[in-house]
């Protein structure tokens, strides 16, 4: 699988490779800033987050399932800009097994979640990833430390190789604006641009 990384032509001091190749499927585009558009839904300036082809690989020790897809991100000026500050971006992502039901919500059966914060330092130029609490991991690149926290490729998410009949499989990935400063909460959840969701999406059996 081959994906790039886009850099629009946005002024930033973040330490960022114009193209990249990689191999677990993400690709990321810094957005530049664009006159309005007439629908927000069309809006350039706008983040997005996107999940293609989810779907599930047998874990490298021959027991229980991983996720694998291709994610797709798109930063906003205002996110940018909060990682150059050094304000920490908590990403949340969400993996459920589902019964569906007709003539109600589905029934949850099963919720896994990781929880990936990044923060910029600006004295080392690094990007420091903590995942689900665990040591800190250095990255040099913001490319790899988004990889880090949002890829789906490796995220081990079922113990066995086969998932319960009749239940569902759904995957979601986004930016979690209850962990931003007290200061941001507010543009976060007012502001589209600070609004970064991929929805769930249905994940295929193995």
């Amino acid at each position: 699988m081959r994906e790039s990384f886009v850099l629009e032509s946005l002024q930033t001091s973040l330490p960022v490779r114009a193209f990249q190749v990689l191999a677990v499927g993400l690709t990321i585009a810094i957005l530049a800033p664009q006159p309005p558009a007439v629908s927000s839904s069309d809006n350039p300036n706008l983040p997005r987050l996107l999940i293609n082809d989810p779907g599930f690989i047998t874990a490298e020790e021959g027991v229980g399932l991983e996720t694998r897809g291709q994610v797709s991100v798109s930063l906003s000026a205002p996110l940018v800009q909060a990682i150059e500050r050094g304000v920490t971006l908590s990403f949340v992502s969400e993996f459920v097994l589902v019964r569906p039901r007709w003539w109600w919500w589905d029934d949850e059966r099963f919720r896994l979640i990781r929880t990936a914060t990044l923060t910029f330092h600006p004295v080392t130029r690094q990007f420091r990833v903590t995942i689900d609490g665990s040591k800190p991991r250095a990255f040099l690149d913001l490319t790899e430390a988004l990889k880090a926290c949002l890829a789906l490729n490796g995220w081990r998410v079922w113990p066995d190789n086969e998932l319960p009949v009749n239940l569902i499989a759904r995957v979601r990935l986004s930016l979690d604006p209850n962990e931003l400063p007290k200061a941001l909460q507010v543009n976060a959840i007012t502001d589209e641009e600070w609004r970064l969701n991929s929805g769930w999406r249905e994940v295929r059996r193995p």
